[in-house]
Parts: structure tokens; sequence; C-alpha cells
């Protein structure tokens, strides 16, 4: 298998010149990553990697580990360094305005206590996209951390697609602030297909028969907890609309053959504030494996472009 797909685009490239372009999409989830981080580690084992990547919040953070090629980092990240009470921790709040520990999270973890490779993560050729939400005007912005000269500036990019609205302060980048990018473009297809991709492989941390519900309490708190940002208030009013609308395009594609979706199979037991270790191992090894079994049909996904 790992031959296979690994020559796959050497072949196809010899006799096609006009190439099918692919993107891998990314979505967030919070401590749903821990399915994502499986996904990616199967990817790498199978040599599977690809030009063009855009991700959102902790999507965008997995993906990181995987273009570094620091195989098992996420792995570690979800399901040990997760007991870390500077992690998720109410206390956080207290001391730095956000659940997650952002210091912790964004500093000390990447730069001392398990170090991110940031000079190997440089080397990558891909283009990767993060996406963040600008607090004035509520639209999708799209930074590239692969163009940033300092690691702490990539972290910086990576904070600010990570900061949920009402449990993290926005982030100030280039004079302006930014909040998660999961708000307005939480699975970002439209951008992959601006970005002229024809075709997209998608990690989804929801299983298939999910759909986002509204949530009226989030909208009052929004209300009242956003005034300065009247943009992004009114985007969380309307997110279940924005998201649901993204799958159901995500189902069209897919029946096209424009798509192929890696997504929980068996049945979620994690949600996006999880802190124990043993429910996020076996999410981790569920993505992996998951992954796996699914390589055959990608394959077969592959051939029929």
């Amino acid at each position: 298998m790992t031959i296979l797909i690994s020559m796959y685009f050497i072949t196809r490239s010899r006799r096609n010149p006009v190439e099918k372009k692919i993107g891998l999409i990314v979505e967030g989830g919070g401590m749903r990553g821990a399915y994502t981080a499986g996904v990616l580690d199967a990817f790498d084992d199978h040599h599977l990697f690809f030009p063009y990547i855009v991700a959102v919040s902790a999507g965008a953070n997995t993906v990181c580990s995987y273009l570094s090629k620091q195989k098992e980092r996420n792995n570690r990240i979800y399901t040990e360094w997760i007991t870390d009470k500077r992690f998720i921790h109410v206390n956080n709040l207290f001391k730095e305005g956000c659940y997650f520990g952002m210091q912790f999270l964004f500093e000390e973890l990447p730069l001392n206590l398990d170090p991110f490779d940031f000079e190997t993560f440089k080397k990558a050729k891909n283009i990767f996209k993060v996406g963040t939400t600008h607090c004035k005007t509520g639209k999708a912005v799209y930074f590239e951390p692969l163009r940033c000269e300092k690691q702490l500036d990539t972290n910086h990019l990576l904070q600010a697609s990570s900061s949920l609205p009402l449990i993290a302060k926005p982030v100030l980048i280039n004079g302006d602030y930014y909040l998660d990018g999961g708000i307005v473009d939480a699975i970002p297809i439209e951008q992959s297909i601006k970005d002229g991709n024809t075709h997209h492989v998608i990690v989804l941390t929801r299983n298939a028969s999910y759909r986002k519900k509204p949530s009226t309490s989030m909208s009052r708190l929004a209300k009242l907890g956003l005034k300065q940002y009247p943009e992004i208030a009114e985007a969380l009013r309307v997110r279940h609309l924005r998201y649901n609308a993204t799958l159901d395009k995500l189902e069209r594609l897919e029946k096209e053959g424009k798509v192929f979706v890696f997504r929980p199979q068996a049945p979620l037991k994690v949600d996006r504030y999880e802190k124990n270790p043993v429910k996020l191992k076996a999410l981790f090894k569920q993505g992996y494996d998951e992954t796996v079994s699914n390589l055959s049909q990608y394959t077969k996904w592959l051939d029929s472009l």
C-alpha cells in the first residue's frame, strides 16, 4: 500500500502533464483534534503528503507537526500533555483570560517542553494556509505560517486561529485583531477551490450524521460579551447555517468524485474540551486505524481522477 500510493503521483504526472490539483483541508474541533492527529500520523506512515494544505484552529496546529516531520508529537500533546493543568483549566481564565492556556500552548510547550522543529517546518515546500476570523469585519482571513521568519510569529498565527470567542482573547496581528478561524470558515473548501485546487482530501472531526444546531444561549452571550465586535456576534448566531451548508456542499462534491473525506466512523465520545487522556488515546487510535482501513478506497479514488 505504501509503495502504491507514494508512486501514484510520479507515474500519473509523467503520463498526464495537466495534473489534477489536490488540496488537503483540515477541520478544527478542539480536543477532537486527537482524531486528526491519528489521521496525519497514518498519512506520514504511508507517505501521503500534499503540496497544498489549508486548516483552521486545532487542525492548523496539528498540521504543523505533520509538516515538521515530528511523528508522535501530536499524539503526545493530545494524550500526555493534556494532563497538565496549564493546558485546559478554569484557572487559566483568571490568569490570562483564556480557558485554554495560551502561554503554555504557544510558548512554553513548543519552545521548551516538547520542542517544535521550526527549522524542518520552514523547509517544507508546501503551501500551508491557516484560517482566522477578522474581529471587525467578521470575514475569514488566511495567513501562511511557512512565510514567517521567527517561530514565535508562526505560533502567534496559530494562536489566533485557535482563539475561541468568549473563552479566549483576540490576537493582535499587524494592527488588527483576530479570533478562531472556525467561526466563519470551519471547513475551508472554498479557500481551497479559490486557490486553484480541483479535488480535495478533507479531514473532519465529526461523524457523517452530524449537523450543527443553533444555540440561542450562545447568541445571547455573544451579543453581550462581544459588543465591541458585533460582526463576530452575528457570525456566531448564523454559524450553524454556514457549517451545515458546507457539509451539504461536501456531500455533493463527494458524489461528483471531487472530494474524499476522512472522518470518524465509530461514534464520537470526545467533545471540544475533553481532558480524559484515556478517551483521547482511544480517539487518536481510532483516527489512525480508520485512516489505514480507508487507504484502499482512497487509492481507488485517486485512480479515478
